[in-house]
This record gives structure tokens, C-alpha cells and sequence, in this order.
């Protein structure tokens, strides 16, 4: 089984982040990886992220499922807080991105060559079809509400893996030499 990326959008808010790009590279029939982009012009001190699931139905549209949670990123990168869909969303993105350090976050923000291993131990296997995982970021103030800093959907086909099939005669070519 493999998680294949297929589409990702950012939508930031111009108040914190200025030049953000979001891109999916396929590499082969069964990975795509992303390339994410952004300039923090405001620092990020206390940001919440809500992760939620939607699977595509019959209709062809996404339907929440399973997965509504939210997890304050700084707490989760510090190991203040131990929630499960916060520490394995950290546990994916902390190897392809730049963000290695607690907050705050400011400046210039990556992700490179960044996909979902579905032979990782902390994956779910999840039911074949295709998923969009939304991701809504915010700032908190303790003395005011908090501000939406961006959202961010990436759409994922969970299918198995393609086999590639050699022709006839590559075959017999390897057999012969």
C-alpha cells in the first residue's frame, strides 16, 4: 500500500506570510513528493494547528473522517504535549523541513522532498480512496482571540503499490546476457 500525494494548496494570510509556493513532484507511479515554500513576516509564538480528515465519497466530494483534532505546535515540537495525531503530524514533517527548534518561527520556512511512508510504524492503514487532510493554523494571544494564519489541504490517494511489468523482450534480453 502506498500514500501518493496529489494536490496540495496554500492558502496563507498576508498578514504573517508573504511568497509561499506549494508543489507535488511525482517521482514514480507509486510517490510524489512536496516542496513547500514561505516567508513568516510575523513570528508564530503559540500556534495551534486543526488537522482534519475527509475521505471522498460516492458524490465525488470530501467528507470529514475519523481525524478532527487540534494540537498546539509548540508544545508538541518542545515536549510539553503528547497528543497522538500531533506527535506523528511532528513525526513526519520534522525530517524534511526546516523548522527544528521551538518557538517562535519566523523568517523563511521549507519542506523538501516531503511524503507519507506507509511502511512507517506510527501510520494507520487506512481504507483505499482518495483523502484530503486539512491543516488550519493559528495564532494564539492570551489576551485576545486568535488569528488564522493560513490553511493548508493536501490530497492523498491511499491505493497499492503499481507494479511495473517488464516487456517480453527486455526480458529475454536479461535472460540472455
Amino acid at each position: 500500500m502506498v500514500y501518493k500525494s496529489m494536490n496540495i494548496e496554500c492558502l496563507p494570510d498576508a498578514k504573517y506570510v508573504v511568497n509561499s509556493t506549494c508543489v507535488v513532484k511525482a517521482e514514480n507511479w507509486n510517490k510524489a513528493v512536496l516542496f513547500m515554500d514561505c516567508e513568516l513576516i510575523l513570528p508564530l509564538r503559540n500556534s495551534t494547528v486543526q488537522m482534519e480528515l475527509f475521505k471522498k465519497g460516492y458524490n465525488n466530494r470530501y467528507h470529514p473522517f475519523l481525524i478532527n483534532a487540534a494540537f498546539n505546535m509548540c508544545d508538541i515540537i518542545s515536549k510539553r504535549n503528547f497528543i497522538p495525531y500531533g506527535t506523528i503530524f511532528w513525526k513526519i514533517i520534522k525530517q524534511y523541513t526546516n523548522v527544528n527548534h521551538s518557538c517562535p518561527f519566523l523568517g523563511h520556512l521549507f519542506a523538501r522532498n516531503l511524503y507519507i511512508d506507509a511502511n512507517s510504524s506510527f501510520i494507520p492503514r487506512f481504507p483505499l480512496g482518495f483523502y484530503m487532510i486539512s491543516f488550519k493554523v493559528s495564532e494564539n494571544y492570551p489576551d485576545r482571540p486568535s488569528e488564522h494564519v493560513g490553511l493548508i489541504k493536501y490530497y492523498v490517494h491511499a491505493a497499492e503499490m503499481v507494479q511495473i511489468k517488464k516487456r517480453r523482450d527486455q526480458i529475454s534480453k536479461s535472460a540472455n546476457g
